[in-house]
């Protein structure tokens, strides 16, 4: 099956919108849903957990927001650093267990999010992590 794409027609008028970037980037770790704007800057590096061990992901990529520092952990994360720089990424999700690996994209399987020590953020007051207790 041939997918051609429609040709665009050359803009003829004074204001050519583009589609809405997102207001946020949303975080669905195992425990809540964040959400961020205005990415600072980033550093992608090998994770330092790894050591060695070739089950554990292979890059950590983290992320400064004005409130917070995400780390995400995974593989091919640099195929996340221009969708991030232009404002394409509107979610993230974690997904520990690694499913069917698709090579051109990128898998997280760890969220992190570290919120700085800002009396007035609304993160402050939540408990990082949260762990869930056993009722057995």
């Amino acid at each position: 099956m041939s997918h051609k794409k429609k040709p665009q027609k050359p803009f003829g008028g004074s204001v050519e919108l583009i589609p809405p970037q997102p207001a946020f980037t949303e975080f669905i770790d195992s425990h809540r849903l964040w959400g961020f704007r205005r990415l600072i800057h980033f550093v992608l590096e090998g994770n330092p957990e790894r050591h060695g061990k070739s089950t554990l992901p292979p890059d950590q990529l983290v992320l400064f927001y004005t409130t917070a520092v995400v780390t995400l952990k995974g593989w091919r994360l640099e195929l996340m650093l221009g969708p991030l720089m232009t404002g394409r990424i509107a979610r993230v999700h974690a997904e520990k267990h690694l499913g069917a690996l698709i090579i051109e994209e990128p898998w997280v399987s760890e969220i992190r999010v570290t919120p700085f020590d800002n009396p007035a953020s609304p993160e402050r007051k939540l408990e990082i992590p949260i762990t869930t207790k056993n009722h057995s």
